[in-house]
């Protein structure tokens, strides 16, 4: 389309046009198409890793990485077809991988009850010194523990598991000489994998695995919440009665 606009001065008009095009239609496709920042956060929050350790994958700085999620920043051609490789095993339509297992949060959510007062304040104050020391122990437990979350420990252990395979298998070549064509190619087709690098850098997402301290079960975890409630409960009750300063 032509948009003409006539500019005064002269005898002669002077014209300038600017030409319009038409939007083209965008062919129906299999699975949703990503930018590379919310492709990243998605391969990221699906396998739960961490900023450094996809950076690491894809052969760039956790800074570059953190602007390209942003949108502020290119991730570039190789690290793109870098993480496209891992895009290939998100769950349909997006990838040809397995859906995440499902798993829930661990957290802890406290709420204290007053408990009765005692009468006798030297055994309060001895008490009231136990409780603090018991809840200081027991909330070190509970950071410990709680580093990673328990989603997210599950989601790692899991993409450990389902990802070793996954990087080492060849990629299907296709057979254009077969009847009917080749069939339905991959998704990412530009995906740039390399086994021994990839199963590399998974032995060491596996390391960092094994050395992390384990969640709480949730029967643990739900016990340990209660006796924390427990103890903020009595340490309340025992404050309020010896008064400030105890």
């Amino acid at each position: 389309m032509f948009l003409g606009r006539r500019v005064p001065g002269g005898n002669i008009g002077i014209y300038f046009y600017l030409i319009v095009a038409s939007a083209c239609p965008v062919p129906p496709m299999s699975r949703r198409a990503y930018p590379s920042r919310s492709l990243a956060a998605a391969v990221r929050a699906h396998f739960g890793l961490t900023q450094a350790e996809l950076a690491a994958f894809i052969g760039v700085s956790r800074p570059h990485l953190a602007l390209a999620e942003a949108g502020t920043s290119a991730l570039g051609p190789g690290p793109d077809q870098r993480l496209q490789v891992l895009a290939r095993q998100l769950p349909p339509p997006d990838g040809l991988g397995p859906p995440a297992p499902a798993v829930g949060p661990a957290g802890y959510d406290p709420a204290p009850a007053p408990a009765d007062p005692a009468a006798d304040l030297t055994p309060l104050r001895r008490r009231l010194a136990r409780c603090r020391w018991l809840r200081t122990r027991l909330t070190f437990e509970q950071e410990q523990q709680r580093q990673p979350s328990q989603a997210r420990h599950q989601r790692r252990a899991w993409a450990v598991q389902v990802l070793g395979p996954a990087l080492a298998a060849p990629l299907p070549v296709p057979d254009w000489l077969a009847p009917g064509g080749p069939g339905p190619l991959p998704p990412y087709p530009l995906a740039t994998p390399d086994a021994p690098r990839d199963t590399h850098w998974l032995s060491g997402l596996a390391l960092r695995l094994a050395a992390t301290t384990a969640p709480l079960p949730p029967a643990s975890a739900a016990l340990a919440r209660a006796r924390r409630a427990g103890l903020d409960a009595e340490i309340a009750a025992l404050e309020a009665t010896l008064g400030p300063g105890a």
